[in-house]
């Protein structure tokens, strides 16, 4: 134990007294350990956030088009609407056999740049966007009427805006904010959804009949929707899919929501692999900054390291004196990877939530953590070897000579 702890007082002050060297190989390999923490983390964390953040929705019926942009146009409320379906449509899913939920809903209209959703109240009292859990309204707030410009306001909105009970507001139209498209119409915010960490919360909901009939829309539009939001049963989808999407000309089937999502991931598999390679890169400039590191505390210590000899230490105590140095640079370096990728996760927690409203997991130290810090401290083990190979094996000749 004495050795040890002679060791490792030798490797503290070989650290300090290469404070900025000591400072650049620990920021390199945290940056690095961090960045692949984050790359492979992060995306499997929006992966599982998106998922489960679809509004317990199996399937979208929409315009025909791309079943991507009606997945995140119908559950997410991003890109453009593909376009309308007639009113006979929406009554036909609804009727099939294999559909246990169809909520029809219509878009257009904004207010200060937040879509406004046109539905039926229906949603928010039986639907359940997660499993055993229903749409919950803060009291005294209710849901609002069918027949009534009223209007139900998402928590994030409500923050945002400073929209409260009592209040009223003009829409406009379109789904970008113009203040010189405001409609005549008003409504009056009835209730407000209690936080729900997705996309729901970014939105005021209206009537359905509200959007159709908003005053400056085409009058022939009036019983046209955007699409519908469904539950299917069993593998009725294989059915629906061909009814519509192999056989049919209208409509577009956008199922089933996980799998079209995977897809939409996979177009960024080439971004998580960039990051991954350029963490490696720089990995491989930490492993080596280690290396330079400790050549030249060998090389500015080799006489302490002859004079401690000639004291009495053994060879183990000044050779461990390097592995410990190596390890302490590691153990930092591994404890800093886990601190950028906690601040990363959090940076893009906080940025998918505020853009999007969908709510992610807190980061953990789970297996991949804990596996990235004990490569951290294996690279600094490797790195380490040479050198204390080297000052192991030299003799005190070689080290007292001042040429050396």
């Amino acid at each position: 134990m004495a050795a040890i702890s002679v060791s490792l007082k030798l490797a503290r002050r070989a650290l300090r007294q290469n404070l900025l060297s000591t400072l650049v190989a620990v920021f390199t390999v945290s940056l690095s350990g961090g960045l692949f923490l984050g790359a492979w983390k992060t995306k499997q964390s929006v992966k599982l956030a998106f998922a489960h953040s679809a509004g317990g929705f199996d399937a979208v019926l929409g315009a025909r088009g791309s079943q991507l942009q009606l997945v995140l146009n119908a559950l997410f409320h991003l890109e453009n609407s593909p376009g309308n379906l007639d009113w006979e449509q929406y009554e036909t899913i609804r009727s099939h056999p294999g559909v246990s939920e169809a909520y029809p809903f219509a878009l257009g209209d904004n207010y200060l740049g937040y879509r406004l959703v046109g539905t039926m109240p229906e949603l928010f009292l039986n639907h359940q966007w997660k499993s055993g859990t229903n749409y919950q309204v803060r009291s005294p707030g209710r849901i609002f009427s069918e027949s009534a410009k009223e209007a139900l306001v998402g928590a994030e909105v409500a923050r945002e805006l400073g929209l409260q009970l009592g209040d009223r507001f003009h829409p406009y139209h379109g789904l970008e904010y113009n203040p010189d498209r405001k409609h005549n119409d008003i409504y009056l915010v009835v209730g407000i959804l209690e936080p729900t960490g997705t996309p729901t919360d970014q939105v005021i909901w209206i009537p359905l009949r509200g959007v159709q009939t908003m005053e400056g829309h085409d009058p022939e539009e009036a019983n046209s929707i955007s699409g519908v939001l469904l539950n299917l049963k069993g593998s009725s989808g294989l059915a629906l899919d061909v009814k519509y999407n192999k056989q049919g000309d209208r409509a577009t089937l956008a199922w089933p929501v996980p799998a079209i999502l995977s897809s939409f991931f996979n177009r960024f598999a080439w971004l998580e692999r960039s990051v991954a390679a350029l963490a490696l890169l720089m990995a491989l400039v930490g492993g080596l900054i280690i290396l330079a590191t400790l050549r030249s505390t060998m090389h500015e210590r080799r006489r302490e390291f002859a004079v401690l000899r000639c004291m009495g230490a053994s060879r183990a105590v000044v050779t461990g004196s390097i592995l410990w140095q190596s390890i302490l640079l590691s153990a930092f370096g591994a404890l800093g990877s886990w601190i950028i990728y906690f601040l990363l996760s959090m940076a893009v927690s906080s940025l998918i939530h505020l853009q999007i409203g969908v709510g992610m997991n807190l980061p953990m130290l789970d297996g991949m953590a804990l596996l990235t810090g004990g490569g951290i401290l294996m690279l600094g083990l490797v790195s380490a070897w040479f050198p204390a190979r080297k000052l192991y094996r030299s003799s005190l000749q070689e080290s007292l000579n001042p040429h050396g």
